[in-house]
């Protein structure tokens, strides 16, 4: 196996394959509120087990108790012939499975899809169930055997006779009808991955050097060519600042919803290899969209792309594996979600032509400025360390964190980007750090200290940047 990132080949050899957990989910009828779920294990484990169902997703940052929403668990033994003990643990996310003696092969279980949408007032944590369409988050369904969770993943879909079915494991257009499938290295990318059904789902594929999938399901106008031009535009600016591709496909799976009482539609959510953006029906593109509105667009798909790279291929302690039983509490997140914010500006800046660039950073760069200064004291004074700590869990919870830490990770970018532009008369940047800290990651699958970060950016590019990185790590009480 080998990638090829920022001209560095990257050579491994891939290890042994275990043998592959299978998960089965079925929607068998149109207008069920259920998705039933079957996990089957290769082979009998030792009982008692724990099934775990998360509390969280890689870069939600916050408690979403999808076990809530867990229904009717069921498990047999390893012949078949009898019922095993369910339980479920105090406090946690957990049901233990079995007793000693018992051979525990898997486990099965329905999720009330409708009271999740209920209940979860944020659009982008939700999976959602409409007469004509089925928008599955894989996170908010699958749970895991605690322990089997590294095995390499099969998944089957059925879906009701006649429904096209799309799972973004491996995007397929035109969708096949009534059933799907797909494979994953471990349950990190099941759980990260998404499943769309139904009459009501549009498909575009858009060619390019990484074809792009727009799967759409809209309950208002929508033009799928000029908002798929968006997004292809998006992700090709993206490739090019990044270098390279650690996907093979990309799927945009855009929701344009008319508003449920007290529920948000202000965030979009990130992907292995796909975003997820669940918004109301007033963000529809059509002709007579205006061009800035288009422009908040496309950098929102940037954005979101973006990640794809950071954090999700290059991060810090605390990030992947993914704690899904609570958020875990990361250090990085000016890097996740700031450097990652900053790498969508300066490659939409590269794309654009004249001085429409410079003006565009300029912009962008004033408003993080403008939430950094404005912020109240006590949050200037936290160091970022400490501010990322507390974004956390309440990143989009208490905004003024999540606002705050990417602004500061924007701008240690920015200054970063502009210093080493500068010492190397304009012959490296700031994205040829960040590519050399992707390749590392994935070569290693380590992440990186905090502290280890500025030798990172000058072992790439050559360039000392400790006394910008110290500065905005401290406190910005001015």
């Amino acid at each position: 196996m080998h990638w090829l990132l920022s001209g560095i080949l990257l050579l491994t050899i891939a290890p042994p394959q275990s043998p592959t957990v299978r998960y089965q989910l079925d929607y068998p009828s149109a207008g069920s509120a259920r998705v039933h779920v079957r996990l089957h294990l290769p082979a009998p484990v030792a009982a008692p087990v724990s099934f775990v169902m998360p509390r969280g997703y890689p870069g939600g940052y916050s408690i979403v108790r999808y076990d809530a929403f867990v229904e009717n668990i069921t498990s047999r033994s390893a012949d078949g012939a009898a019922s095993l003990s369910v339980t479920r643990e105090d406090y946690g996310p957990r049901w233990t499975i079995g007793t000693a003696g018992d051979r525990v092969t898997g486990v099965e279980y329905d999720i009330d899809i409708a009271k999740m949408e209920r209940d979860l007032l944020s659009g982008v944590e939700s999976s959602k169930i409409r007469p004509t369409y089925a928008g599955l988050l894989g996170y908010s369904v699958f749970g895991y055997i605690d322990g089997q969770e590294r095995r390499p993943v099969e998944l089957a879909v059925t879906a009701p006779p006649s429904w096209p079915v799309l799972t973004t494991l491996a995007p397929i257009v035109p969708a096949p009808i009534a059933r799907a499938s797909g494979r994953a290295p471990h349950f990190d990318e099941l759980a990260d991955s998404q499943i769309l059904m139904g009459p009501g789902l549009q498909l575009r594929r858009f060619d390019g050097d990484v074809p792009l999938v727009l799967a759409v399901y809209a309950e208002a106008a929508e033009d799928l060519a000029i908002e798929g031009d968006i997004a292809r535009t998006a992700l090709d600016r993206m490739l090019a600042y990044f270098g390279s591709a650690p996907f093979t496909h990309y799927t945009v799976h855009l929701e344009l919803l008319k508003p449920l009482p007290g529920h948000d539609y202000g965030f979009s959510q990130e992907h292995y290899d796909s975003g997820t953006f669940s918004l109301d029906t007033s963000r529809a593109i059509t002709a007579a969209t205006p061009a800035n509105v288009r422009t908040m667009a496309l950098a929102n798909y940037a954005h979101h792309i973006a990640h794809s790279w950071v954090p999700k291929r290059a991060y810090g302690v605390g990030y992947s594996p993914f704690t899904w039983e609570m958020p875990p509490i990361i250090d990085t997140i000016w890097f996740n979600e700031g450097f990652g914010r900053y790498a969508s500006i300066a490659a939409l800046a590269a794309g654009m032509p004249g001085n429409e660039g410079p003006a565009f950073r300029a912009r962008a760069l004033a408003n993080l400025r403008s939430i950094v200064d404005s912020a109240p004291s006590f949050i200037r004074r936290m160091s970022t360390p400490v501010l990322s700590r507390e974004a956390s869990f309440m990143y989009s919870d208490d905004f003024r964190t999540g606002r705050n830490v990417f602004s500061r990770g924007s701008l240690m970018a920015a200054e970063m980007d502009d210093r080493i532009i500068a010492e190397t008369n304009g012959a490296k940047s700031l994205k040829d750090a960040v590519r050399a800290i992707v390749a590392r990651t994935i070569a290693t699958e380590q992440p990186f200290e905090v502290d280890e970060f500025p030798n990172l950016i000058k072992s790439a590019v050559g360039v000392d940047v400790r006394a910008i990185f110290d500065r905005w790590m401290g406190s910005q009480e001015r």
